[in-house]
């Protein structure tokens, strides 16, 4: 297993981020307001991150009876968001507008963004998305 680059007493990340206290702050602040709390529920934020991180039972979700069509328009935003931004389509605005409201979408894309840079950032440092070493 490789080592992480960074090390610190809050695991590698958060050793890292405190470096630059600003931007712990920052930081902190966009973990307790988005990403653990926020006007989107948590577990659907969870589903799309787990989606970033290409969790295998959620790749096929199209074909699959285990999700609602509020968690099916996410899980497509979140797509085009990562990967194929010609997916946001006409078709998928209407979908995410008949499911959320403007501040959730706000919310929801932030979240999307966010994680996903985190996601890759972390890999550099030879990070998984959970935060721990990579196996």
């Amino acid at each position: 297993m490789p080592e992480p680059r960074i090390i610190g007493p809050d695991g590698p990340a958060d050793a890292l981020r405190a470096r630059l206290p600003e931007l712990y702050g920052a930081y902190a602040e966009t973990r307790a307001t988005v990403l653990e709390d926020g006007i989107v529920d948590r577990a659907l934020k969870d589903l799309c991150a787990r989606y970033l991180a290409e969790d295998e039972e959620l790749m096929d979700f199209e074909g699959s009876d285990c999700f609602d069509e509020r968690e099916r328009a996410a899980l497509r935003w979140t797509h085009a968001i990562a990967w194929s931004t010609d997916d946001a389509d006409d078709e998928l605005w209407d979908q995410l507008h008949a499911h959320f409201e403007e501040a959730e979408l706000v919310e929801l894309g932030y979240f999307v963004a966010f994680t996903l840079g985190q996601q890759h950032w972390m890999a550099t440092l030879g990070l998984g998305p959970d935060g721990r070493p990579r196996s």
